[in-house]
């Protein structure tokens, strides 16, 4: 594989574990549950298991999905443009999907090359960007109510035990479904085999840079972005959303469809929400994020096939 492609695959994945600690950190913190080192040790833990268990299942996702194949400067442009975006909305403290800026950078790079592009694949990932933060919503609302009744029939100190565990296994799935979801198609991005394990050194290193990611600049980060800003849950209500966006990021992962974490968290979020019947929600906040899940892509998209044009 070109060195060069690894390294900037390796700053893409030290930008996804910052980025992403406001998804990872900012909604357990919010609700209270657990302290700020048992969460990051639970991020670290969960990203690394996922990736390694999981990731190989989204090395394909791009290339021999989207497009049967893709040359090196088609590589270059999507990994490049990929970085530049989701590193300039990172400092500006916004929450961004780096699968649909990287799906939207690969669709732009292959319609600039002679490879024809998979429109029916397309697509369907596509869509699934719409059909994820419904789904989640949906199921949210359910997990929700069904907690809610089951709380309300235990003792305080049960309940506070009952909370702190939801948070612990809930912030651990979420970030094993994130770690398989993403790094695999990192990995893939720098032209590696769908047999990751054969190349576990640089499949370790984007992990790793990740990692690093999370730790140095999860505090102070854009953690409470999300968790704190958008909206308030209560220790249940992160339970149900953080459960429900790992199973429609899971069950992507299985049909190695590139999932916006972003988006099913939000939409999970908003669910449980609802079931409160409450209005203490950043309505200016949710209208900008979700309007960049709509424009990134396709400033990804024209940057990319604008660069790969020119080398």
């Amino acid at each position: 594989m070109d060195s060069l492609l690894i390294a900037l695959a390796a700053a893409l994945s030290f930008v996804f574990g910052w980025n992403n600690s406001s998804l990872l950190i900012g909604n357990v913190r919010g609700s209270g549950t657990l302290s700020y080192a048992t969460i990051i040790v639970l991020a670290v833990v969960g990203l690394a298991v996922g990736s390694f268990l999981e990731g190989p299942k989204m090395v394909g996702s791009l290339v021999g999905s989207i497009a049967p194949s893709a040359s090196a400067h088609v590589l270059l442009a999507t990994i490049v443009v990929s970085l530049g975006l989701t590193l300039a909305m990172t400092l500006l403290d916004l929450p961004v999907s780096f699968s649909m800026v990287m799906v939207g950078a690969f669709i732009g790079a292959t319609l600039a090359s002679e490879v024809a592009l998979n429109a029916t694949r397309s697509s369907e990932v596509v869509a699934f960007w719409f059909v994820a933060p419904v789904g989640t919503a949906l199921l949210t609302y359910v997990i929700y109510r069904g907690m809610k009744g089951l709380v309300s029939s235990l003792g305080l100190l049960t309940v506070d035990t009952f909370n702190k565990g939801g948070a612990f296994f809930s912030a651990f799935a979420v970030s094993y479904t994130l770690g398989a979801n993403n790094i695999g198609m990192f990995f893939g991005s720098t032209g590696g085999t769908p047999n990751a394990y054969a190349e576990v050194e640089v499949f370790a290193l984007l992990v790793l840079a990740a990692v690093i990611g999370v730790v140095l600049l999860g505090r102070n980060s854009l953690g409470g972005v999300v968790g704190d800003r958008m909206l308030a849950l209560s220790p249940q209500g992160v339970f149900a959303a953080f459960v429900a966006s790992s199973v429609l990021v899971w069950a992507g992962t299985q049909l190695a469809l590139p999932v916006s974490i972003t988006q099913c968290l939000i939409g999970g979020m908003l669910g449980a929400a609802f079931t409160r019947h409450i209005s203490i929600v950043n309505t200016r906040l949710v209208a900008e994020t979700v309007s960049l899940w709509l424009v990134a892509p396709v400033v990804a998209l024209g940057l990319s096939y604008l660069l790969t044009t020119a080398l």
